[in-house]
């Protein structure tokens, strides 16, 4: 399918839209990870598929913060405002990976609009911001900082760690396993609340996706997502699917395939997990699932 593009710079918004050439489709909101910048690939897919999407970055491209800190929800709100106007009346998605799957939950629980959330390698836990103007990668985790605000106020968060294997690991040039900056799902009720993203207010199905292997928080975290809309009912279909032997690198379209486990970061080398015949099978499954609920539940 042919499909139409343009690029979005206004009102403080950069992004790429893409729309299906025949007219539009439902609305897809594409968010990246901790990686930055815009994922217009992926929206180019998204169209291809029959839906109008917006890439949108929010920050790591020009215009916008270098790092993820203090982001403004608001700024997303304004993406389905342009979003809105382009796409079809079939409805509203956000789809994000990694950290964008953080934002996908708590956009879909902020805004009224939304009407469906996918959330790949992510969490439904508030995590510590990204500070990337900071010299060294055990800078940027021992920082603390907000990475989302709303109504000009910052959101908790659950503080990153840096246990002295992290240290090590990152003194000797070994790859990093994320996991070692994250502490586990909070046990205590009252903290667990305070970061937890409040996944029952959105309006619409949800879907969650990680990786059994994946080296990160995603799965506890995506679970506690799951969790939390099981125990408050949601009146909506909802499911955490943990794609068995794959590791992170699951977002997004699927391309090439992987020839490696590990992945760039701020002077380290990052741990991706599983294999790369195991990623490239993992990431084109959770692209077919994500296709198949976002057209179950938007067309």
């Amino acid at each position: 399918m042919r499909i139409d593009k343009r690029d979005v710079r206004g009102d403080g918004l950069v992004g790429v839209l893409c729309s299906p050439e025949g007219g539009p489709g439902p609305g897809v909101l594409v968010l990246g990870g901790a990686e930055g910048g815009l994922h217009e690939r992926d929206a180019e897919a998204f169209a291809a598929a029959g839906f109008t999407a917006l890439a949108l970055a929010y920050f790591g491209a020009p215009g916008l913060p270098a790092g993820l800190v203090e982001i403004p929800l608001e700024y997303f709100g304004r993406g389905l405002d342009l979003l809105a106007a382009a796409a079809s009346p079939a409805g509203l998605a956000v789809v994000g990976g990694s950290r964008g799957g953080e934002a996908a939950l708590l956009v879909g629980s902020t805004d009224e609009r939304v009407r469906a959330v996918v959330c790949v390698a992510g969490g439904a836990l508030l995590t510590q911001g990204i500070d990337y103007r900071l010299p060294t990668f055990l800078d940027i985790i021992a920082q603390p900082t907000a990475s989302w605000t709303l109504g000009g106020k910052t959101l908790p968060y659950v503080p990153n760690v840096v246990p002295d294997e992290l240290r090590r690991m990152v003194a000797e040039g070994e790859p990093i396993p994320l996991i070692l900056a994250f502490p586990p799902v909070p046990e205590d009720r009252g903290v667990l609340e305070e970061v937890s993203i409040k996944v029952e207010r959105i309006r619409g199905p949800v879907l969650l996706i990680s990786g059994e292997l994946d080296p990160s928080p995603a799965v506890a975290y995506s679970q506690a997502g799951a969790d939390r809309l099981a125990a408050r009912g949601h009146r909506y279909p909802f499911a955490h699917h943990i794609l068995p032997g794959v590791g992170h690198p699951i977002a997004g379209a699927p391309g090439p395939p992987f020839t490696t486990t590990l992945g760039p970061g701020p002077g380290v080398t990052f741990d991706m997990g599983a294999t790369p015949e195991a990623n490239t099978a993992g990431r084109e499954r959770a692209w077919a699932l994500t296709l198949d609920f976002l057209r179950a539940h938007l067309t």
